[in-house]
């Protein structure tokens, strides 16, 4: 697989600035358990070695619908609070008004107002204006790992959480933020592993977009035991 990033690209200035954000707005993230830390440690190398963990499978799909990611027919269920992998991709600041072309960027902070020695670093080639907002754009576009193929639906068995890495004894990076899937409910072997793109407080996402997706759920499509797709 081309996308082996492990977790998120980013910088110890730019890791500085997202602490002092959440700060200012008041926003407190959970931190990482220690059962999170050990399955992270132990998921990274083989999505740097493999791109895929071992249980889960690549497949295209029908009807022009790209990729997909399944959990192999032979595998265990994963169970509901299971952690899936980081979503990897490039992190950024991004003039909040500016339109999005990616079909692979979050924004986990929004509404980040810049000093003038931030605006410097992080947008020089823009003219300052202390009222301009930014966000935190992770896009994996270029740069990703395997959870870029996993779809959207309105009956996701896959849950985003925004989580803080601390100092640990796993090797891992701290992060103020990192960008995580879960299981949100046991995922069965056959089974396609689902997210919702939309915030469940402000379902834009597709609007926006103005495309209507399609009403995949995690049985519209299986993995039979030959890994071939089968509706």
């Amino acid at each position: 697989m081309k996308y082996k990033l492990p977790r998120q690209l980013t910088t110890p200035q730019l890791n500085n600035l997202i602490s002092t954000q959440l700060k200012k707005q008041n926003i407190t993230l959970p931190t990482a358990s220690k059962k999170t830390l050990q399955t992270l440690a132990d998921i990274l190398p083989r999505i740097l070695q493999n791109g895929l963990p071992h249980s889960l499978i690549l497949r295209k799909l029908p009807h022009s619908l790209g990729h997909g990611i399944f959990l192999h027919p032979q595998a265990k269920p994963i169970p509901r609070g299971t952690l899936i992998a980081p979503y990897a991709g490039t992190l950024s600041l991004e003039a909040q008004n500016d339109p999005e072309d990616s079909d692979y960027a979050f924004a986990p902070l929004a509404d980040i107002r810049l000093a003038h020695p931030d605006h410097t670093l992080f947008d020089p080639k823009r003219r300052f204006h202390p009222r301009r907002l930014y966000i935190l754009n992770l896009d994996a576009q270029h740069n990703g790992n395997f959870t870029r193929f996993i779809n959207h639906s309105d009956t996701p068995n896959v849950t985003i959480r925004y989580e803080r890495i601390p100092q640990n004894p796993y090797g891992l990076a701290p992060a103020p933020l990192e960008v995580l899937y879960f299981a949100k409910k046991t995922i069965h072997p056959g089974h396609q592993l689902l997210v919702s793109y939309e915030d469940p407080e402000d379902q834009t996402y597709w609007g926006v977009m103005g495309i209507k997706p399609y009403p995949l759920k995690p049985t519209t499509f299986k993995l039979s035991p030959s890994l071939r797709i089968v509706s």
